[in-house]
């Protein structure tokens, strides 16, 4: 006579591979970047936001995040509106800042668009949104970022993007045309 097999436990949720939590320092911060692009590609988010008012602390010149960028650009070609929207207050050293994300930026040029938010009106948060997830930096000096995937919190940062988007102008052209 054979016993009866032991009833085993159901399988643990799977944890979400979206950082959660609060994190402070700027190695944090960067690899917090990476890391939201890299499960954006996974996810194949069709829209991404990257806010800041300068981008300076960002990663964007690393082999690792234009690397991720690729990935979410392969893993969202299936999706016509698929975009990369980066909106931000000043872009005059980017192309020295962060050479790897112009040249990538041009390469896709027909995902990316980029505006600017004037200077004469409220400062722009520091932020990395997608549907499933966001990040934001909330102390730019000591570089606290606060992760999540609360459904409130994307809303609200969503809204305020979208609206400081329709105020913005098209800004920091894929070329500089001299004379």
């Amino acid at each position: 006579m054979t016993e009866a097999p032991t009833p085993q436990p159901p399988p643990a949720d799977p944890v979400s591979p979206w950082p959660d939590g609060r994190f402070v320092g700027r190695v944090d911060f960067q690899n917090l970047v990476v890391q939201g692009l890299q499960e954006a590609a996974r996810e194949a988010c069709a829209l991404v936001w990257l806010c800041d008012p300068d981008f300076a602390a960002w990663p964007l010149g690393e082999q690792r995040l234009v690397s991720a960028l690729d990935d979410w650009a392969a893993a969202t070609r299936a999706h016509p509106l698929a975009q990369l929207r980066v909106l931000g207050q000043r872009f005059d050293d980017m192309r020295l800042r962060h050479a790897r994300f112009v040249d990538w930026r041009a390469r896709w040029s027909h995902r990316v668009e980029v505006r600017v938010w004037s200077a004469g009106q409220a400062s722009l948060p520091s932020l990395l949104w997608t549907p499933k997830w966001t990040m934001q930096r909330v102390d730019d000096t000591r570089d606290v970022v606060v992760a999540t995937t609360e459904a409130a919190q994307r809303t609200r940062l969503d809204e305020a993007l979208q609206q400081r988007w329709q105020q913005a102008r098209p800004g920091f052209p894929v070329t500089s045309l001299g004379l």
